[in-house]
């Protein structure tokens, strides 16, 4: 036969064969562009990081390889469950493709398929169709499965290309591992942030708000108060009231109770204050802007705005002197406080906060030298007194280096024969302008200054040298009272040194008596007799000062180891004015005779006035009507002359 003859069959299946292959070039046509298009299931750099992003461009790529019936893709969750993420005709074939799926899963087909990295084609229920299964997988993790339905002879007609379906969906997994690694990298990066975010808000509350009392601090106090200030700057009503508040003897408080205390105290003052505000803004009917401040320490600030006219102010500040001075528990122990305020309004006193505040603060201070436990508004002639104290404050500092401090002495008189027994050493202050200064002026101030202890010291030592000066035996040496402040008794060493400076001195201890008032001794009356318990094993005597001024009780006074009582001058300076004003001294002394203790009047200034306490049994007393304090010298006179000061009573 002529090789250029061709049978019909022969041309028929020429032709089968050049359809199969032309099909094949266009479908491994298809295969290299899906293959160069493969990126698109990665997406951009945004849509990369959407697992549904992810799954939808890989389904449009095999959409283009594969003619299928159905197909499904199935991903695996964090708990290893494969769960249908998308399926391209759900229920509109019969059987469904998921429950096929579920058959091949009980069959363990499904679980032996995720172990091939080809495509595995599986019967399918339905008569002339395929199950092809394919892992989603990359070298290391499974993330998922492909399933598909075919008719087996289209599936015959596109196997050289099956291996383009391997590698699309082993992008796919890569894409879907890079977009998990996203998304945990985008928690943590969010996580941080709102770790940073918070940690900057607690930063910012830190430094704007007081640890102690969570109220804003002084620069937040400033800030708001300048704000304030512009907002009503220029307004033709309305005005801001700046109110400073200290509390009142905080000090004695936070030495005899320690700082502990001190901080529940200021807490506690705090609570009252802010529930007090919150009052006051729900009485006003209107809105009434309050900020309370702690600038420091015992310290606080209260900014005023929207108050009309200064009656609601001086009904503000009223309210906060008189509930703030109340008794408060404090670790079971009772405390009264009080608080004294300083009050600067915008725009009369002040144009800018600095001023505002110093002027507020020199009100304060001025009410605090009235008596405390009340409010002064700022006047322009309280700024030189202000200037005058701080000036004070710094001369005290230096008194000592320039021996500026003097000790007068106050004789003790026994009233029987008008000899003098002792002295009271009483400290001033020979300022270079102002001249000679009582305690009052500045004993308080040097309290404040924390100096009390370096003062009290000079005094012992001023003490001991005077008695040195006076030439006599030991045993005609007089008994010297010293005043002891209450912060110089917190002093854990107070004993051991005063007891070394007598020592060093060559004075016998019996030669000092130490006075404490009857009021610092009852703000720690156990303190107080520990200390005293020690001052008296040195070899000093103790008196209890200002006596009935502090409430004691007769159990407490049992307590103390103290010598003598010194009967206060508010009860001797009546004790002429008719029998009912002596009943408390005669009470006092026959209390202090039964505890077995010596007891001696003060402010003695009337001849009637030391005939009385005799006849109640008194035999000391000390006062103006006996002798004025004394330089030294004068006293050495009236000791080395052995006079008798004024002795009617004798």
């Amino acid at each position: 036969m002529s090789p250029s003859y061709r049978t019909p069959e022969e041309v028929n299946a020429l032709h089968e064969r050049i359809r199969f292959l032309e099909e094949a070039l266009e479908a491994n046509a298809y295969a290299m562009d899906v293959l160069a298009s493969t990126t698109a299931i990665f997406g951009d750099t945004d849509r990369n990081r959407s697992p549904e992003l992810i799954i939808q461009n890989t389904i449009e790529s095999i959409r283009r390889l594969l003619p299928t019936q159905d197909m499904a893709v199935y991903v695996l969750d964090n708990d290893c469950s494969f769960n249908l993420d998308y399926q391209e005709r759900p229920g509109e074939l019969t059987p469904d493709l998921s429950e096929t799926v579920e058959q091949l899963i009980q069959d363990g087909q499904f679980s032996w398929a995720l172990h091939q990295n080809h495509p595995v084609c599986l019967p399918s229920p339905v008569e002339g169709e395929s199950v092809m299964l394919h892992v989603i997988s990359t070298r290391t993790r499974i993330r998922g499965m492909f399933v598909a339905r075919f008719r087996q002879a289209e599936l015959q007609r596109y196997e050289m290309i099956l291996s383009t379906l391997t590698m699309v969906l082993f992008n796919t997994a890569y894409a879907l591992e890079s977009a998990d690694l996203f998304q945990m990298m985008d928690r943590r990066q969010k996580a941080l942030q709102r770790i940073t975010e918070r940690q900057s808000r607690e930063l910012l509350h830190h430094m704007s708000h007081d640890s102690l009392t969570n109220l804003p601090n002084r620069m937040l106090f400033s800030d708001r108060l300048s704000q304030a200030m512009e907002r009503h700057a220029g307004a033709a009503a309305g005005h801001v009231a700046l109110i400073l508040l200290d509390l009142d003897n905080f000090k004695r408080t936070n030495d005899s109770l320690g700082h502990r205390a001190g901080d529940e105290l200021i807490r506690k003052v705090a609570q009252d204050l802010s529930a007090l505000l919150d009052h006051a803004r729900e009485r006003s009917g209107r809105h009434l802007r309050t900020t309370l401040s702690r600038l420091g320490g015992d310290e606080f600030g209260i900014l005023v705005e929207d108050t009309h006219g200064l009656e609601g102010v001086v009904r503000l500040v009223t309210d906060v002197v008189r509930k703030t001075a109340t008794e408060r528990q404090i670790f079971d122990q009772p405390v009264v406080s009080s608080v004294s305020c300083g009050i600067a309004v915008y725009p009369y006193d002040g144009e800018d906060a600095d001023t505002l505040l110093g002027n507020a603060d020199a009100a304060m201070y001025e009410a605090k030298q009235r008596g405390r436990n009340g409010f002064r508004f700022y006047t322009q002639d309280l700024n030189a007194r202000t200037f005058r104290h701080f000036e004070l404050e710094n001369e005290l500092g230096q008194a000592i280096a320039n021996d500026q401090l003097r000790l007068h002495y106050q004789p003790k008189i026994e009233l029987e024969s008008g000899r003098i027994i002792g002295a009271e050493a009483l400290i001033r202050w020979q300022h270079p302008t102002l001249g000679l200064l009582p305690p009052s002026h500045f004993i308080e101030l040097a309290e404040d200054m924390t100096l009390i202890e370096e003062i009290g010291e000079w005094v012992l030592r001023q003490v001991c040298r005077d008695l040195q000066s006076l030439r006599v035996a030991e045993d005609e040496l007089p008994r010297i009272a010293i005043n002891v402040s209450a912060r110089q008794l917190r002093q854990p060493d107070l004993a051991a040194t005063f007891h070394r400076i007598i020592r060093e001195a060559g004075i016998p201890p019996r030669c000092i008596e130490l006075e404490l008032t009857e009021t610092a001794i009852m703000d720690d009356p156990q303190g107080a007799a520990r200390v005293f318990q020690r001052l008296r094993h040195a070899g000093m005597s103790l008196a209890v000062d200002d006596f009935g001024t502090g409430h004691a009780s007769l159990v407490q006074l049992k307590q103390i180891p103290a010598d003598t009582l010194k009967i206060d001058r508010s009860f001797v300076k009546d004790l002429d004015q008719g029998e009912e004003h002596s009943q408390i001294v005669r009470a006092i002394i026959l209390m202090a005779h039964t505890l077995g203790l010596d007891v001696i009047a003060e402010g003695v200034e009337t001849e009637r006035q030391a005939q009385i306490l005799q006849q109640l049994d008194c035999h000391t007393a000390q006062g103006f009507y006996f002798s004025h304090p004394v330089a030294f010298d004068a006293l050495r006179g009236l000791l080395r002359d052995r006079v008798q000061l004024p002795a009617a009573t004798a």
